[in-house]
């Protein structure tokens, strides 16, 4: 297409450049005013030559095969954001537990937050891995903390004892 473009405009100007030396060379008189309407039609015909012989068929169908790899496109950056939200609401969760879990004195805590999709399209968090040696109490604190603000029930929290100091 840029190859069609750039050989009509190289076509137009070497068209023009004949012309005006035609123009030139020519003594004035009816001699001039003919080669006038000559060259005049010449730039004419120049400039329309594209229109005449555009091939609308191929324009056409390569038009198709663009729009349709665009939209490809778009789908693929699509499914590839949601899944980036995800995970962006996953470390976003995680963060915020292990935050919490320092404040109440927690230092040696592990999370792992899963995500799903809500039907309204939304990721939400729903299970919660996690692993430490504190003691109950601290752990059922982080459990309520994490229920309250979070959403996640207690019953999809995953305790599991970090023996390592």
């Amino acid at each position: 297409m840029l190859e069609a473009l750039r050989s009509w405009v190289l076509g137009l100007v070497g068209a023009g450049i004949i012309t005006s030396i035609c123009m030139t060379i020519t003594p004035d008189g009816k001699v001039k005013k003919v080669v006038s309407l000559v060259c005049s039609l010449v730039i004419i015909l120049m400039m329309i030559n594209p229109v005449i012989g555009f091939d609308y068929g191929s324009f056409a169908q390569n038009y198709a095969q663009f729009r349709a790899e665009a939209e490809e496109i778009a789908r693929e950056s699509a499914a590839f954001n949601e899944k980036l939200a995800g995970l962006i609401i996953e470390e976003a969760c995680q963060a915020y537990i292990l935050d919490k879990g320092t404040e109440l004195g927690i230092h040696d805590l592990s999370v792992d937050v899963s995500v799903r999709l809500s039907d309204d399209g939304y990721w939400y968090p729903y299970a919660a891995r996690l692993r430490t040696a504190a003691d109950k109490q601290l752990r059922d604190q982080l459990g309520i903390i994490i229920e309250t603000d979070l959403g996640i029930p207690q019953e999809e929290l995953i305790w599991s004892m970090n023996y390592e100091g």
